[in-house]
């Protein structure tokens, strides 16, 4: 062969091992943008699948885009039913029970009930979102009392929870502020919060828990974080949620476990996210989203409640369902 020819055959060699070199290092480049993006490398905490239940087989009927969740001292589900405007109490294995409410703005009405929570007696309190106030009824849904209303500057409470001590912590989310009652209704404090960046400050709260240490943890999704706040509303920190940004969620919320695990809903990625509260920084653990058969759990997680075996009760809002899932921690 020619000079010409070889020289020709040696520089196309050399292109071709430029590009491969170059494929090499945006392949490397994506990964490296994927982790850094999302934060953690993913950590995937399969979990068994122990029930779904709708309400179908009940006469009350199915649920229709359930969204807050809580289980009671006495064991058993309640679950904010938004559309159908009540509120239905489950056993844990999944009947039905009750259902009481309607839609309306008179007592024992509701107008999108979007939380619910319960206090050591097992009352039952609602976030009646539209209505602008918090309902207080009895464990067979017998009205009691209305917390809060236009006189309180509500609009739009997303969630309620109520901590060991009988403290009533309310998710205004229209107004971006958190408030505290005692279980009459009277003001404790000032409220926290107001639209803005600051740690201080919240974009929509839509959930509140407590650690072992009665730590009030809020989820600020237009902030794409949790905020951690003392007892008394005085903020600490917060936790960046990664995933958030890269797939807005609808209302997301949050729940922790007796082992101060604390569980993160993003329905946008379907998925739950566990983070351990017991470490000097928050710790992410892992990601729920696969079940045993490495088949996906979730359509779009929201509502979290968490039993006294720590099984986990999540609400799906497209299926109408809840799930009721053991993580299988290694």
């Amino acid at each position: 062969k020619s000079k010409k020819q070889k020289d020709k055959k040696r520089k196309k060699k050399g292109n071709s091992l430029i590009v491969l070199i170059i494929a090499v290092l945006l392949i490397g480049a994506v990964v490296v943008v994927s982790k850094v993006k999302r934060g953690e490398p993913v950590k995937i905490i399969k979990a068994e699948v122990l029930a779904e239940f709708d309400g179908v087989e009940s006469k009350a009927g199915k649920l229709n885009s359930p969204r807050g969740i809580a289980i009671s001292n006495d064991n058993f589900l309640y679950v904010a039913d938004l559309n159908n405007h009540r509120i239905c109490k489950f056993t844990l294995d999944g009947k039905m029970v009750n259902a009481f409410g309607k839609k309306g703005n008179k007592e024992g009405e509701f107008n999108e009930p979007s939380g619910v929570a319960t206090d050591n007696q097992n009352n039952i309190y609602v976030a009646d979102a539209w209505n602008g106030r918090i309902q207080k009824f009895s464990s067979d849904g017998k009205y009691i009392m209305e917390i809060g209303g236009p006189k309180a500057g509500f609009y739009s409470p997303r969630n309620v929870a109520v901590n060991k001590y009988g403290v009533l912590f309310v998710a205004d989310t229209g107004t971006s502020r958190v408030h505290r009652f005692d279980l009459e209704g009277n003001r404790i404090g000032k409220p926290v919060g107001g639209a803005g960046k600051a740690l201080d400050k919240f974009l929509e709260v839509f959930s509140i828990a407590f650690d072992s240490k009665n730590n009030v943890y809020v989820s600020d999704v237009g902030n794409r974080r949790i905020v951690v706040l003392t007892s008394d509303l005085n903020p600490m920190y917060f936790i960046k949620i990664k995933v958030w940004n890269e797939t807005p969620p609808l209302w997301p919320m949050i729940a922790i476990d007796s082992n101060d695990l604390l569980y993160v809903s993003s329905s946008g990625s379907k998925e739950i996210i566990v983070y351990n509260l017991k470490t000097k920084k928050p710790k992410y653990v892992g990601t729920i989203k696969l079940d045993v058969k490495d088949k996906p759990i979730f359509s779009d997680p929201l509502g979290i409640a968490i039993d006294k075996e720590n099984n986990i009760y999540v609400s799906e809002v497209a299926r109408s369902k809840i799930l009721k899932i053991k993580p299988i921690f290694n």
